[in-house]
């Protein structure tokens, strides 16, 4: 009777102690991970802006046709020299280099032209256009400098100090090209020569002045006294 009562008692015993166990040796389960967000894709890259073109020095002269120096009259050099003429040689002449074609006179010409006007005005060169300039010009650095400050000039002195310094700068630049100067009546050099002051010349005007200003620089050699520089 006492071991049927201990086994009995037993059995509840150990289905009491079971769920305890359990709970104890349960391993638990992983926990659930969060649904992961899917990833944007990335923005495209923004295109590259291209980059600024060069900055260059030049002084590209525009493209002209020249005639035919046959077409041209030739200006009237002769003339009785006077003391008030020769006075005024500073003021009238005109250049001649031997052995040179008339084409090469114009380019000459034209060239000194505008440098002697102010590049950086007329030409509407840059700063590094009339730097370059000066850098090919070396004993010109006063000159070209000078008609860097034209403007400036005008608005000090006026236009006598404009004239007189396009002169200076007109004979520094082609006696660096190897011209010689002659002088000249001023009646006679006003037929095909030209003053600017405040103004400028029309392009028509001063493109057929110059043509025969380099017809004579690329013409006969003139019998009179070379001036020099």
């Amino acid at each position: 009777m006492k071991r049927l009562c201990a086994a009995a008692l037993a059995v509840p015993l150990a289905l009491a102690a079971t769920p305890v166990l359990a709970q104890e040796t349960a391993v638990p389960a992983p926990p659930v991970a969060a649904p992961v967000a899917a990833t944007a894709a990335p923005a495209p890259a923004a295109a590259e802006a291209p980059p600024p073109p060069a900055v260059t020095g030049t002084m590209a002269m525009p493209v002209y046709e020249l005639p035919d120096p046959a077409t041209l009259k030739r200006p009237t050099l002769e003339f009785k020299p006077t003391p008030e003429i020769e006075a005024d040689y500073d003021k009238y002449f005109y250049f001649h280099r031997e052995a040179t074609s008339f084409p090469e006179a114009f380019d000459d010409v034209r060239e000194c032209d505008a440098l002697a006007s102010g590049a950086n005005i007329y030409m509407g060169a840059d700063s590094a256009a009339v730097s370059a300039a000066m850098a090919q010009y070396g004993v010109l650095a006063g000159g070209v400098g000078g008609a860097i400050g034209g403007a400036i000039a005008d608005a000090i002195f006026g236009s006598a100090a404009r004239r007189q310094q396009r002169r200076t700068n007109l004979r520094n630049c082609m006696g660096f090209k190897g011209y010689q100067r002659f002088g000249l009546s001023g009646d006679l050099w006003k037929e095909f020569n030209f003053e600017e002051g405040h103004g400028r010349k029309k392009e028509g005007e001063r493109n057929e002045a110059l043509e025969l200003q380099a017809l004579v620089a690329s013409g006969a050699k003139p019998a009179t006294k070379e001036l020099g520089l």
